[in-house]
């Protein structure tokens, strides 16, 4: 039964991200989230083939 209550969350909100942009380091992908933190926005990075890859995760 305690995994219903997950599953069911995870239906009725279900979580997107939009890339916003591909960097060739992690420093300069970290530089960017703060940026996006700092103005309210929720971030991810996560690698990419050719550096790393910042998106915007919104509900």
């Amino acid at each position: 039964m305690s995994h219903i209550i997950p599953r069911a969350l995870s239906r009725l909100f279900p979580v997107f991200s939009s890339p916003v942009s591909t960097l060739p380091t992690l420093a300069e992908a970290r530089a960017l989230a703060a940026l996006l933190v700092s103005r309210g926005k929720r971030v991810s990075i996560a690698p990419a083939a050719h550096g790393y890859t910042v998106a915007e995760v919104a509900r």
